[in-house]
């Protein structure tokens, strides 16, 4: 019990720290930080959305009846029904083309779009680029926009690139229906129900994880680690 109760108390103790590498100027440097460092922000219950591929096989063999009409009324291209019902949903999506295009802005209350360039997972909101795995949608009268926030559950888990995950989030787009305490994580091309943060055991549809916001020296390192991703 005793030998037990050790092994208890260092997996507490290991909670609690915050190891990252990150890229510097004069080769690498590490950055270690506790919770205590920073904000918590109590539960938030995650789900995950997406970008489509025109070209998965999960769409059906439909006529293309449906246009993606820009703000100007402009066609960028036509579509099926089920893949433009699904489009209006995640907001994102890469046509067959190869073209990437993204929610614009809703006119009459229908969403237009746009084609966007050298964004190739899509655009969240204030033009941040989407990352994989890195990227959260959330409620802006909750956490402000470009907030970086911590989600413990996730540092550890190895993403299909090979890089293990460090935990580190961005508030860099808004969802529909994701208010209070909700936030959507971006999986990329991966499914918004089978994925890999799913798949590892730490987090799932609506289960409450906890989150934090990270300190100021830690959130400008991390904007400066992730900026070639994030920004157009």
């Amino acid at each position: 019990m005793f030998r037990n109760l050790i092994f208890l108390c260092g997996l507490c103790v290991a909670s609690l720290l915050v190891w990252s590498t990150f890229p510097g100027r004069a080769g690498t440097f590490q950055l270690s930080r506790t919770l205590g460092d920073y904000r918590p922000l109590g539960g938030f219950a995650p789900t995950f959305y997406r970008i489509l591929d025109e070209s998965a096989p999960e769409w059906k063999d439909e006529s293309r009846t449906e246009e993606l009409l820009t703000v100007n009324n402009d066609l960028i291209e036509r579509v099926t029904p089920s893949f433009k019902r699904q489009l209006d949903v995640e907001g994102s999506a890469r046509l067959r083309d190869g073209r990437i295009v993204n929610f614009h802005n809703k006119i009459d209350g229908n969403w237009r779009f746009m084609v966007a360039s050298n964004a190739p997972f899509g655009l969240g909101i204030d033009s941040y680029k989407l990352v994989p795995y890195h990227t959260l949608a959330v409620d802006p009268h909750v956490i402000r926009t470009g907030t970086v926030l911590y989600l413990p559950v996730l540092n550890g888990v190895r993403l299909p690139s090979g890089e293990i995950h460090d935990g580190f989030m961005f508030a860099h787009d808004e969802g529909q229906g994701i208010t209070g305490k909700r936030v959507d994580v971006f999986v990329g091309y991966e499914s918004d129900v089978d994925n890999t943060l799913t798949r590892s055991g730490r987090i799932e549809d609506m289960r409450s994880v906890d989150l934090y916001e990270v300190d100021a020296e830690t959130a400008n390192q991390l904007n400066q680690k992730y900026k070639e991703q994030f920004v157009r």
